[in-house]
């Protein structure tokens, strides 16, 4: 490619090879990306729906192995509940009462103890209770699907199915790579633990890395730290995006922003506006109280931390949503080509 072609001309070219990738034999290689954020931020799931995507999802081994990871996301998510409930001294409705100690005392999901789950769940304040505290529960977004799908998750010949799979929640230690090829390019994904103790082992990962994927979860704005319980989490995910984006380790990659967790940030802004958050109240307002403005102010925030010289790709996501995945991915694919393609890279792929 004539890397003296005027810009228009050069831009129509480089459109044509993503267009037809299967032409231009230059474009078969390997990129490599490193997905970073802090902990709940929704890279597992990412890394999930990408299987989903790519590699025809979960064979049915694969399923099973994530059946007592469901029950015991379900069964940790009810206890926490009645924890915080005993640590405030709060006392739920008789009925709920009479299934707390059993609830409690369950060091498994068993049937029983699923038939429990499923009568609190029924009761309304139960639900009234986990709104008004959510910012201090620290259970997982899908603890409601848990609970209403206890009495499946003990059934005997139970097959944990693919939205049970996305929705569970295993924190990630240590460091999984997952590889697939698109379009005659292998990729592979580094996932890293986003806890703190796990930060540490992020240098393993930065050799060869074409482009960083931080996710960031929108919903955290009004949460604190799982670590330490102080901590916004939202101002925990600001610091190390700059951390990460201003690292010598990056400083020529490409960095690409996923807003992750929109749908959940979307329904919550309607009870808890941005304003009414002490660590965003005195620069939200009023007009941040409508999505599409919240979602504008979110993506300034992170662009005012923005420690790189190249420029920032900024998506809205939900990890839940293969669809959203889908093209968010195809986006991110055809952007890295584009950066390699004008750089003079291209042979890489």
């Amino acid at each position: 490619m004539d890397r003296e072609l005027p810009e228009l001309e050069r831009n129509k070219t480089i459109d044509h090879i993503l267009k037809h990738p299967d032409k231009e034999s230059k474009l078969r290689g390997h990129v490599k990306l490193l997905l970073l954020g802090t902990g709940d931020s929704g890279k597992s799931t990412f890394i999930k729906q990408m299987k989903n995507i790519h590699k025809g999802g979960f064979s049915h081994n694969e399923m099973l192995t994530f059946q007592n990871v469901v029950r015991s996301n379900c069964l940790s998510s009810i206890q926490r509940i009645f924890n915080h409930a005993s640590s405030i001294k709060h006392r739920f409705s008789d009925d709920v009462m009479e299934q707390k100690n059993m609830i409690e005392e369950a060091r498994e999901l068993t049937p029983e103890v699923a038939l429990a789950i499923k009568k609190v769940w029924e009761d309304k304040n139960v639900k009234k209770y986990i709104k008004n505290y959510e910012n201090e529960l620290q259970i997982p977004s899908s603890s409601d699907y848990y609970f209403t799908n206890c009495e499946r998750y003990v059934q005997p010949e139970f097959v944990p199915n693919n939205e049970d799979i996305l929705r569970c929640k295993l924190k990630t230690t240590g460091i999984i790579e997952t590889k697939f090829e698109e379009q005659k390019v292998e990729f592979t994904l580094v996932d890293v633990g986003g806890q703190r103790a796990e930060r540490r082992k992020w240098l393993h990962c930065f050799d060869d890395v074409d482009a960083v994927i931080y996710l960031a979860a929108l919903d955290e704005y009004n949460m604190v730290l799982y670590e330490d319980g102080t901590t916004n989490r939202m101002e925990e995910s600001l610091n190390l995006f700059k951390d990460v984006t201003g690292s010598q380790w990056f400083s020529e990659k490409a960095f690409i922003l996923f807003l992750n967790k929109s749908d959940l940030f979307k329904k919550k802004i309607k009870r808890a506006p941005l304003r009414t958050c002490s660590y965003l109240k005195k620069e939200a307002t009023e007009e941040h109280d409508v999505y599409e403005k919240a979602i504008e102010f979110m993506k300034a925030k992170y662009r005012s931390y923005y420690a790189s010289h190249l420029d920032l790709f900024i998506h809205v996501t939900c990890a839940l949503d293969e669809g959203n995945c889908k093209f968010v991915f195809e986006s991110v694919r055809n952007t890295i080509m584009k950066l390699s393609l004008e750089s003079g890279g291209f042979s890489e792929f």
